[in-house]
């Protein structure tokens, strides 16, 4: 058995303070060039390395013991806090073209995408656990060294602290990981030379290769460096060749402890430095709120704060969009928490119609739209709006929230009814609420039981029927033709809809519910958001004129809400012309998309409800469940999130999985894959 690990690992935020210059063609580490190129080649490697390292160990997670495993996923932590900030500086390193792009490409193919597949898996963790070793002893070199010390930036010179400190604390962990899934001697010498062979090499070409970039080699600098003999014989060579023949000895442990003072003293240069950067303000200390405050937010603020402790991926941070995919925590996942059902986010027509609409107008209005904040480009917004749903008019709000919350208590109030449906979103729940109107809830989608409710009405009140046209969490849709049906047998009713969720996904051109039932003019009260199949932001309701100049003059959330940015109104009037021109296409290929994938989970046991639509379900039926099981899928890449209650009532808990014009067949196929390997991860560790 390997010995417990006395030096415990820490999660250590951290983050550049990009205002900082971090690389430029000069030398900045004390006029030493080659110290600064094999620096910045070193970078240029991490990410991808850090990345290979992650996802080698994540296959044999569900196999460790649960001290162990822990131990790993705080590994996880910080190598991809390592790639996110080492990418920050190779971005800067491509601003003033040294980063190498054609070798870094070069690197990627022959590494991941050749000799990556065609390596057994325990031979992957081997070599994993060789660079490992590996980063170890260039880390305690540079730290020995003090060579960090030359680094003129102190951005820079915190970012290799930091990374250096770490590597030293993962050499235990990952060569545990290895002992525990193969003890094979050769398995190891294999690992080492594949080390050499790739990390090292690599390392040293990519330094060789900026020296010459760089004209560095023409320099004085540069010879002194390389004739002085002190690096020569305390070099980084000689202690990477004594330590991987002290690697190969047959029972070779390495220890954290063994480093303990160097750890030690890196660990308070960072302190002094500034784990999460230097403090450049002192702020006083907030106003404690009442206790009888303090106790109402207890009990949400206990369960949401232990919900995020034990589980990262909750409410995690996305850096950049790519596709169907996103950069998150330093790792590329395959997202499914995303409404850009037809693929719009970062269209061209849209980004561009946005720019212009920026360099016009600039980024906001001087009020609301009733007092001076009515610009030509919101206008133009609603007449589109109208236009493309067949209607007379249209107005727009800040939010879909907002929409939902202004509207319904304008149109209804004291002494009114309002028949919702059970399952309703919560805009339409707040909205009811604070309407003063009677609500009454009917059965999901039970046009039979609405009916019956509405006939037990004293004659002559007025009612509303409130529904969505696709239900956020089930996919499900509303049964149209029905509810139009029993709102035309009940005097003075009208029938609201909220499809924000149907734009784009229902229709043969993607233009909702109306469409998708050939009934276009017949809802009353037609809302729907900017924000989901539209890559922007606010909501919108049409209908006839008369109903739109209503609520121009009465919705207090229109009168004094501020108005939508002209940005926003100019990008969600160019993805509206886009799914004019490419709507049939995009949604025929989403709702490929969809059947193939519900098909496919189907087919592997997974409940995903009465799904139609692009959100599919997989049910659960069990809040620890749900985050296990949302825990593994990012282990595995898949960005998906936990649904649990309030979002859905207790005991029908779930993932929720948005399908999108971007997926393609073989993210659908991995994401299956993924979610059976977590099914029986989960299974083994709860029975």
């Amino acid at each position: 058995m390997m010995p417990a690990t006395a030096h415990v690992l820490q999660k250590r935020p951290f983050r550049l303070d990009e205002s900082a210059g971090f690389s430029d063609s000069s030398s900045w580490c004390g006029g030493n060039p080659v110290t600064t190129q094999l620096l910045n080649a070193y970078t240029i490697l991490v990410p991808g390395g850090e990345h290979f390292i992650i996802r080698t160990c994540k296959m044999y997670l569900s196999r460790l013991e649960p001290e162990l495993r822990e131990e790993l996923e705080r590994v996880f932590f910080q190598e991809a806090s390592h790639s996110r900030e080492h990418q920050r500086v190779l971005e800067a390193m491509r601003a003033n073209g040294l980063s190498l792009e054609i070798f870094r490409k070069l690197v990627e193919w022959l590494s991941y995408h050749l000799l990556e597949p065609l390596t057994p898996l325990k031979l992957r963790l081997a070599t994993a656990a060789a660079i490992e070793h590996h980063n170890a002893v260039i880390a305690t070199f540079f730290l020995n060294q003090e060579m960090l010390r030359g680094v003129r930036s102190g951005e820079l010179r915190r970012l290799f602290v930091w990374h250096f400190a770490e590597e030293i604390e993962h050499k235990e962990t990952v060569f545990k990981v290895l002992q525990s899934i193969s003890r094979s001697w050769l398995v190891r010498i294999l690992g080492l030379f594949l080390s050499f062979t790739t990390f090292l090499c690599y390392l040293a070409i990519g330094a060789l290769l900026l020296l010459f970039k760089t004209r560095a080699v023409l320099t004085r600098d540069f010879w002194v460096e390389v004739l002085n003999p002190e690096p020569i014989r305390k070099g980084l060579f000689a202690a990477l060749v004594k330590e991987s023949l002290r690697y190969l000895r047959p029972k070779f442990c390495p220890s954290a402890e063994e480093s303990r003072p160097l750890l030690t003293s890196a660990l308070a240069e960072l302190r002094h430095l500034g784990v999460e950067g230097p403090k450049r303000e002192v702020r006083p200390s907030p106003r404690v709120l009442p206790p009888k405050f303090r106790t109402k937010m207890t009990r949400t603020l206990t369960r949401c704060h232990g919900l995020q402790k034990r589980h990262e991926f909750f409410f995690s941070c996305i850096d950049k969009y790519d596709g169907a995919w996103i950069h998150t925590g330093g790792e590329r996942k395959l997202n499914f928490c995303t409404y850009s059902y037809l693929g719009l986010l970062h269209h061209e027509q849209i980004d561009e119609a946005a720019k212009s609409a920026l360099e016009r107008h600039g980024t906001g209005t001087h009020g609301v739209r009733l007092l001076g904040g009515n610009l030509e480009i919101h206008e133009q917004l609603e007449s589109s709006i109208a236009a493309f749903f067949q209607r007379e008019a249209a107005i727009t709000f800040s939010s879909g929230f907002m929409a939902n919350l202004a509207v319904i208590g304008t149109l209804v109030g004291k002494g009114d009814y309002i028949f919702s449906d059970e399952l309703n979103h919560a805009s339409i729940v707040d909205g009811c609420r604070t309407s003063g109107a009677e609500v009454v809830k009917f059965r999901h989608n039970d046009a039979a039981d609405l009916d019956a409710k509405l006939s037990s009405l004293p004659n002559g009140v007025r009612s509303m029927i409130i529904v969505d046209a696709v239900y956020s969490m089930d996919g499900d849709v509303a049964p149209l033709r029905k509810l139009i049906e029993v709102r035309d047998r009940h005097l003075n009713t009208i029938l609201m809809v909220d499809e924000a969720h149907s734009v784009g996904v229902l229709g043969t051109r993607g233009r909702g519910i109306e469409e998708h039932f050939d009934c276009v003019g017949q809802i009353d009260v037609l809302m729907g958001t900017l924000s989901k199949t539209i890559p922007c932001q606010g909501g919108y309701i049409v209908g006839s004129q008369e109903l739109i100049d209503y609520l121009r003059y009465k919705a207090r959330g229109f009168i004094f809400s501020a108005a939508l940015s002209p940005v926003t109104a100019a990008a969600a009037q160019a993805a509206l012309k886009v799914i004019e021109n490419e709507g049939e296409a995009r949604r025929t290929q989403l709702m490929a998309n969809v059947h193939y994938f519900v098909g496919r989970l189907q087919e592997e046991g997974f409940d995903t409800g009465d799904t139609e639509t692009a959100i599919v379900p997989v049910v659960l039926r069990s809040e620890a469940l749900a985050f296990e099981m949302a825990k593994q899928c990012n282990l595995e890449g898949i960005y998906v999130m936990p649904v649990i209650y309030p979002a859905v009532t207790k005991g029908t808990e779930r993932l929720r999985m948005n399908v999108t014009y971007d997926h393609r067949r073989e993210d659908l196929d991995y994401a299956v894959r993924a979610m059976v390997r977590a099914r029986t991860n989960v299974k083994g560790r709860h029975g």
